[in-house]
C-alpha cells in the first residue's frame, strides 16, 4: 500500500511566499540602516537610529536619544526620548531624494532655563509628529540626511519657579506644539 503525501504544509509555504511578494514590491540590496545625528551630538545629545525597508518606498525607523547634562548656569535639556516612525520615500528607499515621515513621540524630560525661560519643567510627553527630509548618497553604503519635523505632544509635568531652586509652583497638563526633529545625520546602509 502506498503512503499518501501531505501537501498542506507545501501549500501554506507557497501562500506565505506569495503574500510576502505582495508586500515587498522589489528585492533590494540594502534593507537596513544605522545612523547618528551629528547636530544632536554637537548639542550634547547621545543618539542612534536603526531602520529597515519594508518595500521599495517605505521604511520603519526607531531613533532614540539621551541627554543627561546640566548646562551652564544650571540650564537643563535633559531627556530620554524615542520617536518610532515610518517614512515614505519619493524615489526609492535609501537611494537618495525627498522623504516624508510620521512618528510617535515618547519622552521623559527635565528642561529649564533655555530660550529665555524662567521656569523648569519635569514630566512625561506623548504625541505624534511629522517630518520631511532629504537624503544624499555619498558612497555605496553611506548617506547624509537632513530632516526637520514638528509634533503635537500631550504632557503632564511639574512646573518649578526657577532653574536653580527646587520650589514647585504647580502641575500642568495639556497639548503643546514642539519641534521634534532637526537633524543632520550620517547614515550607514547594510
Amino acid at each position: 500500500m502506498k503512503k499518501r503525501s501531505n501537501n498542506v504544509p507545501k501549500l501554506k509555504t507557497l501562500l506565505f511566499a506569495l503574500a510576502l511578494l505582495l508586500v515587498c514590491n522589489r528585492v533590494q540590496a540594502q534593507f537596513y540602516s544605522a545612523k547618528v545625528d551629528v547636530l544632536g551630538l554637537a548639542m550634547g545629545t547621545f543618539n542612534v537610529e536603526g531602520s529597515m525597508a519594508i518595500n521599495s518606498q517605505w521604511s520603519l525607523h526607531l531613533p532614540v536619544q539621551y541627554n543627561p547634562w546640566t548646562l551652564w548656569d544650571n540650564k537643563k535639556f535633559k531627556n530620554m526620548t524615542a520617536l518610532p516612525g515610518i517614512r515614505y520615500w519619493q524615489s526609492e528607499t535609501y537611494q537618495g531624494g525627498l522623504f516624508f515621515g510620521a512618528n510617535a513621540i515618547i519622552s521623559r524630560y527635565n528642561i529649564g532655563g533655555i530660550f529665555g525661560s524662567k521656569y523648569r519643567y519635569d514630566g512625561m510627553g506623548y504625541g505624534i509628529g511629522f517630518s520631511a527630509g532629504y537624503s544624499i548618497p555619498v558612497k555605496k553604503q553611506w548617506n547624509i540626511e537632513f530632516e526637520l519635523g514638528a509634533g503635537a505632544v500631550w504632557s503632564k509635568r511639574n512646573k518649578y519657579s526657577c532653574i536653580r531652586c527646587g520650589e514647585k509652583i504647580g502641575k500642568e497638563s495639556g497639548v503643546w506644539m514642539v519641534p521634534d526633529k532637526a537633524a543632520v545625520s550620517i547614515v550607514y546602509l547594510f
